[in-house]
């Protein structure tokens, strides 16, 4: 590890391991909100955040595990040089890329348009770079955000 890059860890541990079950989510969210406020992040970008993590926490749990209970490992990066945050979510649930999906068509209304789709769609928007690779028998998808300082700019001051 970089030795500007901070490693937030969850009750002492470097990943937060959690059942792959919908109702786990408030540990990650918690988790997230003590980093957000570590880090002085703003609201909007906690909240893009918040609903990026969400939504790839949902899609593990639902549909990662389909005939098992499974788990997924968390871990929370910051780059102090870059003021990057790695979001990183592994789990060793059925290989699958979400940046191979196809995005939504936005130009039709929705009662018209394929379900699901969306949320990928919206993380990818939210965040800065999403990265997906398998290894070792894992999906490892890494969610980057840059977090402004206070005066809003990308630098450590």
């Amino acid at each position: 590890m970089k030795e500007n890059t901070r490693l937030f860890r969850y009750d002492g541990r470097d990943v937060l391991a959690l059942p792959a079950d919908r109702d786990e989510f408030a540990t990650l969210l918690n988790w997230l909100g003590d980093i957000a406020r570590a880090l002085n992040m703003s609201d909007g970008v906690r909240k893009q955040l918040m609903v990026a993590a969400d939504e790839i926490f949902t899609n593990i749990a639902m549909h990662g595990y389909p005939e098992e209970e499974g788990t997924m490992e968390i871990s929370v990066k910051f780059d102090e040089t870059d003021r990057c945050l790695a979001l990183t979510f592994t789990d060793s649930g059925i290989p699958f890329d979400p940046l191979e999906a196809t995005e939504p068509d936005l130009d039709r209304p929705p009662e018209e348009r394929e379900i699901g789709g969306l949320g990928i769609f919206l993380v990818r928007r939210f965040m800065d770079s999403v990265e997906y690779r398998r290894e070792n028998d894992r999906n490892v998808l890494v969610l980057r955000k840059m977090i402004p300082t206070a005066d809003g700019s990308h630098e450590k001051r």
